[in-house]
């Protein structure tokens, strides 16, 4: 079987290849771009349309074409229905025309009343497994709660459309934007009657589609990632959108070829029934965005982006192909392992993005398991992956024949069957995956005072993702009211007694565990679980790191009496870490003790025993959180100093010094280390080639895309040579202007191929019509405007259909002449 798919590279087309591939190995398509990285992997030929006849010999020779209306060229399809309305077909032929819900959207529709409660959806009026059912009442407490029931008002019953099914597609009406969609849907489904029944036509009419990167929710999903403030609501939002994943579409278009269903018509669509407002606020919540959104009016949005899509309001039954249960085969006993367990094969590995090409979809990911539907037997058991889905057996009993007919009916697997809005984790998931969002995860770590907070925003700034500075949320988490805030202000009382207390003995800093818990909970309050986060002042001590990091931490051990022996050091090779926060680069900011004090009294959030006690308690332990970041999180060590200006002075006395003793004069006065200090803790010279560090350090670990524009800055300052405690990192200029150069020359010979590939294509097209044009129009088009302009009549438009309507007259009387 030879199956031609239209625009290969496309949305829908390539998780549909994917799936043709497990009946056919002989895929050829065109496609819209010219990269050849978009071309999934298992179509062996990509079919030119430069030549018009070849391409349509190569399509027409196929046993199956597919046509995907959402990114095909409406008049190359039409004009392969032409070639297939006026050809003699001498193979069975197969036409799947994929289509859209829009071409309903004007159709007539009843609606029906159903609960307020059921507005969320179904999974929301099942109580929770942890939830009591409500005890049984009295029966003077029944009577009582009857009589309130009686005299409160019952809420208005609200309306839905009703569900329109495939078979009512001769009722549909489309909007003016589907029009010319559903004429193509009708030359489509007359293609059946001609040449005897040679051509079988079928309509995949397909719900906003949605999964594997997105298309048409991609503005909403990118919107949400970036967390801009544009998530908006059109209208009351209760209107339904119907919907389906991509994968849904493809294994619909698959069970087309081999069921071979009497009915024409497909509607494609989930169950999950969602309104706009649903779609909205799920992906609010799943991005975790800081902002409800806000209701607009449909005036207000009719130029936005998604209108006609969000505005829609209709509701389908899935086809009858998506109705039948699919059920995993029981494995054979050969296969079950000595143990019990039954052998499965080792899941193949996701894409690592969209551009990892369409691999995805032919060994993707396995879907869930299949969920108990209404009108099923049973729901699937867990079971691995099958070789091939079990099937509905019919009995069909021909009163002709002595025996019974099995057809076998296969059924059929969901990917997306509860709909976006109960599958938006796994979306989201496929989102980042397909479109190579990489969470950006860093960690700047040192003592107090070493400058770290001022780093941690910029670096947050340049990768758009949340600042988390622990000073900073543990002031503002102390400003809420909370059980959290509570324990905040009392071990701020308990700090500050204790300084006033010459006598005490501490503590004099936060604990590890409080300051763990401020940290876990801003983690899960901000918008940094897709796109990340840079964290800095943490962790300080030991205890914070194990008690964030580990899973079980060490309970800490009673501080030594006096005299006594200090306890062991924790052994980490004995504790269990958690890959919950691992960051990916663990900025190491060195500095001085004392310029490290002069920014703390600069600042003035610490005292001066805090400050002593958290200095020592971090010269104490650096060396082991280091370790723990490093050797047992993996995360990319980068290390630096804030102290760059004091060296540069200290660096540049020397020099000085150097001169003065080659030219036997008397040297500079060496700077005061007091001036030292206030220039280190002044200035932020050290940032730029700090940033460019890292970003050097993290593009070595994986690129970062994330929707971000290009950063000359970074370039540049990745260019130079950035200095640091360990040496800087230098790109080569030349190197770098070569590759420009190289990729300038690339883009603009592809742009040559391109437009010669153009002019071709438009050269053959535009013959025949050229011919036709100087055959029967311009001879009496030329005579008519020489006429014209001799006489200048005051009519010349009425003048010149009178000649013209003479003209062909007298020809037709002289092709008479000349016949007779």
């Amino acid at each position: 079987m030879r199956i031609f798919v239209n625009n290969v590279d496309g949305y829908l087309a390539g998780a549909i290849c994917a799936d043709l591939t497990k009946i056919s190995k002989n895929l050829v398509g065109t496609r819209k771009l010219i990269r050849d990285e978009l071309v999934p992997p298992m179509v062996k030929r990509i079919v030119p349309r430069v030549d018009v006849r070849r391409f349509l010999k190569a399509v027409t020779s196929c046993n199956v074409i597919v046509y995907d209306m959402h990114d095909a060229d409406f008049e190359e399809l039409e004009l392969v229905v032409r070639m297939l309305q006026m050809s003699e077909i001498s193979h069975d032929l197969t036409f799947i025309l994929i289509s859209s819900v829009g071409v309903w959207s004007r159709t007539a529709r009843n609606y029906e009343e159903f609960p307020p409660s059921e507005e969320l959806g179904s999974a929301h009026l099942e109580p929770a497994g942890d939830e009591a059912a409500p005890a049984p009442q009295e029966p003077e407490d029944a009577e009582a709660a009857g009589a309130e029931e009686a005299a409160a008002e019952e809420p208005p019953a609200a309306l839905r459309p009703v569900a329109l099914k495939s078979q009512d597609y001769v009722k549909r009406l489309p909007a003016p934007k589907f029009q010319e969609w559903k004429d193509i849907e009708t030359q489509v489904l007359a293609l059946k009657e001609k040449l005897g029944g040679a051509i079988r036509p079928y309509v995949v009419c397909a719900g906003v589609p949605y999964g594997n990167g997105e298309d048409a929710f991609l503005g909403l999903f990118k919107s949400a990632w970036q967390s801009r403030p544009t998530l908006r609501i059109i209208g009351e939002g209760k209107n339904f959108i119907p919907m389906v994943h991509a994968r849904d579409v493809a294994r619909v278009t698959r069970h087309l070829l081999e069921v071979s269903p009497s009915l024409d018509y497909h509607i494609a669509v989930d169950r999950g029934e969602v309104t706009q407002k649903q779609l909205i606020q799920a992906v609010a919540q799943q991005f975790n965005l800081p902002y409800d959104p806000a209701p607009v009016t449909v005036a207000e949005a009719i130029l936005a982006e998604l209108a006609d899509i969000l505005t829609m309001n209709l509701r389908f039954a899935p086809c009858d192909l998506m109705e039948v249960p699919w059920e995993a085969p029981e494995a054979p006993a050969a296969e079950v392992a000595e143990d019990g367990k039954e052998g499965a094969k080792e899941e193949p590995k996701a894409p690592e993005g969209r551009e990892a090409s369409h691999a995805s979809h032919a060994a993707g990911l396995q879907p869930p398991e299949a969920k108990k539907r209404p009108g099923s037997a049973a729901s699937a058991p867990t079971a691995p992956a099958p070789t091939a889905p079990t099937a509905e057996v019919e009995v069909i009993d021909d009163p002709g024949s002595s025996t019974l007919e099995v057809a076998q009916k296969p059924g059929f697997r969901w990917w997306c069957e509860a709909g976006i809005v109960e599958n938006m984790q796994k979306v989201a998931a496929e989102f980042s995956l397909w479109r190579r969002l990489v969470p950006v995860k860093l960690i700047v770590v040192g003592p107090h005072g070493n400058g770290s907070s001022q780093l941690c925003h910029r670096l947050a700034e340049m990768y758009n993702v949340p600042a988390l500075v622990v000073e900073e949320l543990i002031e503002d988490m102390a400003g809420r009211e909370s059980p959290l805030a509570l324990q905040i202000k009392e071990q701020r009382e308990l700090i500050a007694a204790n300084a006033a207390n010459p006598k005490s003995q501490g503590p004099f800093t936060m604990s590890g565990q409080l300051v763990s818990k401020v940290l876990e909970e801003a983690l899960a309050e901000k918008s940094g679980t897709h796109r990340g986060w840079v964290i800095s002042g943490f962790p300080k001590t030991l205890e914070e790191a194990l008690a964030f990091y580990s899973d079980a931490p060490p309970t800490p051990a009673d501080p030594p009496k006096k005299g006594a022996k200090e306890a062991e050091a924790v052994n980490l090779d004995d504790v269990k870490f958690k890959d919950d926060w691992k960051p990916d680069v663990m900025v190491f900011v060195n500095s001085a003790r004392e310029v490290c004090q002069a920014r703390s009294e600069s600042s003035g959030d610490m005292i001066e025993k805090e400050f002593q006690t958290g200095m020592d308690q971090w010269l104490k332990d650096s060396e082991q959180i280091q370790e723990i970041l490093t050797k047992h999180l993996g995360a990319v060590e980068v290390k630096v100093s804030s102290d760059q200006a004091a060296e540069a002075e200290r660096e540049k006395h020397q020099a000085e010094v150097k001169a003065a003793e080659e030219e036997e004069r008397e040297p500079p006065v060496a700077p005061d280390e007091k001036d030292l200090v206030v220039v280190a803790s002044s200035s932020s010279s050290w940032l730029e080639p700090c940033i460019a560090l890292v970003g050097h350090a993290l593009q070595e670990l994986h690129p970062v895309f994330n929707f971000l524009p290009p950063n000359d800055a970074l370039a540049s300052q990745q260019a130079s040579k950035a200095e640091s405690g360990e040496g800087g990192y230098e790109a080569p200029k030349e190197q770098n202007d070569a590759q420009k150069d190289e990729e300038k020359l690339r883009q603009e010979a592809k742009v040559e191929q391109v437009r010669k590939e153009e002019l071709a294509r438009l050269e053959k097209h535009s013959e025949p019509l050229r011919l036709y044009l100087m055959k029967f129009v311009v001879p009496a088009l030329t005579g008519a405007m020489v006429e014209l302009c001799h006489e200048q009549p005051e009519d010349p438009v009425g003048y010149l259909a009178e000649y013209l309507s003479l003209y062909s007259e007298v020809s037709r009387e002289r092709e008479t002449s000349t016949g007779s």
